[in-house]
């Protein structure tokens, strides 16, 4: 079968970005790589017309892939991240991407390296390419210099011809095509394109959710980012939210003050078991090895008074959110969300339990019947992986959109976006 358009997929986890970029007609992932086994192998297991590549793709030659129209790539984000509060470093060496003394080889060494993108499409020319990191990749670079690293990147891209747009999205928000994902997650997007094609991929179009203004009815929203010490509307970047670097907004200038929330959010309500309910409070969580975790429920409790709602086990200064939003962002180090429910005026007397797989997997925006598979003997080492793969993948529903944008902006072909339609 011919298709309109074709992907290679970089750093592919277990096919996060392929199961959003194949449900746009006419797209086809042809090639994917990644270097962990139990990630080719749900790959596989859940695309198996893409051919996929078991290897360490900063050794992998260009060549030896095919060529296609685009490409996906989640390079290496390890040593960007934020974890409880603080700021990981660059590797042992201050302008490095690795650690090298050996530790937690998979975890360092599972998104590669930057350095990919331009090797790959020096050789193939690829007319738009997507690169997927956290936000705190944009200051990629030593300490004194922050950002440096980011800027060669893009300069090396620009020598082969590509012109860039940098996104700042919440994976919430991403409804241009079909469903938002049931958590939060903000990520960074390179989006990449080719100037032999002569035109430019249509943003406005595929990249601004739906809100409602009292004034205005429903419209498609601007971003507005604050003046902070790491942005402002004329250098943006960061995360959303009221306390954090943008919010969306009104287009029309009256109403321009006020933040306001797509309508693309969904419940994570809707993806809990709810046949399960998990043990009563009163008999696991009062041991005072627990504090903390007691101290959370016992403060969700208060606050949403005696409605379910999610604890949030993890360092920094979450501590929980209702059932009613969007789960907070999954991570790829542990299962730190607890479902609190139950109606009871006492505390202890109401039900308390971690996320499954399952719930995580399917508030990511994968579905039900999505098959994840571990290679680890241990159930907990299984657990582990599956955990970490789950917490490090693409969320299919922006692959969806941005992959939609692309195709439009390759063909020259009009696609409806689904959400503005209804």
């Amino acid at each position: 079968m011919s298709y309109a358009v074709t992907w290679s997929d970089q750093f592919a986890g277990g096919g996060g970005a392929c199961e959003g970029l194949e449900q746009v007609p006419g797209t086809a992932v042809v090639q994917a790589g990644n270097h962990a086994a139990h990630c080719v192998a749900t790959y596989e297991a859940n695309h198996p017309g893409v051919r996929v590549h078991l290897a360490d793709l900063s050794q992998v030659v260009p060549s030896v892939w095919p060529r296609t129209h685009a490409l996906w790539s989640s390079p290496e984000c390890t040593f960007h991240t934020v974890a409880q509060g603080r700021k990981r470093k660059q590797g042992e060496f201050v302008d490095g991407l690795f650690s090298t003394n050996g530790t937690d080889e998979t975890a360092i060494r599972s998104r590669a390296t930057m350095h990919c993108v331009p090797r790959f499409a020096e050789y193939h020319q690829y007319l738009a390419i997507v690169v997927e990191n956290v936000v705190e990749a944009r200051w990629w670079g030593p300490e004194h210099n922050r950002g440096a690293g980011f800027d060669a990147w893009l300069a090396q891209l620009r020598v082969w011809g590509y012109h860039h747009r940098i996104l700042y999205a919440n994976s919430a928000h991403a409804a241009a095509y079909g469903p938002a994902a049931h958590s939060s997650r903000d990520r960074m997007y390179v989006v990449l394109w080719h100037e032999s094609v002569g035109r430019t991929p249509n943003f406005d179009k595929w990249c601004r959710p739906t809100v409602f203004c009292e004034r205005h009815g429903r419209v498609q929203a601007l971003q507005a980012f604050r003046f902070t010490d790491s942005c402002s509307p004329h250098r943006p970047w960061g995360k959303y939210g009221l306390k954090r670097q943008y919010t969306w907004r009104c287009p029309h200038r009256m109403c321009a003050e006020v933040a306001l929330e797509p309508l693309a959010l969904r419940s994570v309500s809707e993806i809990l078991d709810h046949s399960n309910p998990g043990p009563l409070i009163g008999d696991r969580f009062l041991d005072p090895s627990r504090a903390r975790t007691w101290g959370k429920i016992q403060d969700g409790h208060l606050v949403y008074g005696g409605a379910p709602f999610i604890a949030e086990l993890r360092g920094g200064g979450s501590k929980h959110r209702s059932t009613s939003q969007p789960l907070s962002t999954l991570t790829a180090g542990g299962n730190h969300h607890m479902w609190v429910n139950g109606n009871a005026a006492d505390i202890r007397d109401r039900h308390a339990r971690l996320l499954t797989i399952g719930e995580r997997k399917r508030a990511m925006g994968f579905p039900a019947s999505y098959e994840l598979v571990a290679t680890a003997e241990k159930r907990a080492d299984r657990d582990k992986q599956l955990i970490s793969m789950i917490g490090m993948a693409v969320t299919p529903n922006i692959a969806r959109d941005l992959g939609a944008m692309v195709c439009e902006f390759i063909t020259g072909q009009d696609i409806d976006p689904l959400a503005l339609a209804a």
